[in-house]
């Protein structure tokens, strides 16, 4: 969810809630993140970069902690974000959610052996394995991949 209001200083706020986890808030030139300092620096650098209107930002490359979360707030803002995995539940022999997956794939388990490893999905029958495959290529790969996965969706 975003939204964007005005303070009595006209300068825009933007608040982004992001997956369930924190939230992001943009005030004029003041950036509000809890906990992650990077993701902070990312993003007065892009500021600096291509001004204040974040919907204008390119996506930022990379598989880094704070690349992903940059790119999912843009996507948000623009009104492209599509995550490829809409139920609750990814992997019904586990019980684990797409909720604790997609936080072990912002977290750095980029493969499908590394989110077995943390979250023990797909390690019962596998049948899972491609839709957490489909997260992670959703997660780390460029606008022209992420396009390709909407199609496939």
């Amino acid at each position: 969810m975003s939204s964007t209001s005005n303070f009595p200083n006209d300068q825009p706020k933007t608040v982004v809630e992001l997956e369930g986890r924190d939230r992001i808030e943009v005030e004029g030139t003041t950036v509000k993140f809890r906990g992650c300092s990077e993701l902070t620096n990312l993003m007065k650098t892009m500021r600096k970069s291509f001004g204040p209107d974040l919907k204008a930002w390119p996506l930022p490359s990379g598989d880094s902690h704070s690349a992903i979360l940059l790119r999912e707030m843009v996507q948000k803002l623009r009104g492209d974000w599509n995550y490829p995995y809409k139920e609750v539940e990814v992997c019904h022999c586990r019980g684990v959610s797409c909720k604790t997956i997609d936080e072990a794939i912002v977290g750095g388990a980029h493969t499908t052996a590394a989110v077995s490893r943390q979250t023990t999905a797909s390690t019962a029958c596998g049948t899972c394995r491609p839709e957490v495959q489909r997260m992670i290529d959703y997660r780390l790969q460029d606008e022209t991949a992420k396009a390709s996965l909407k199609k496939s969706a």
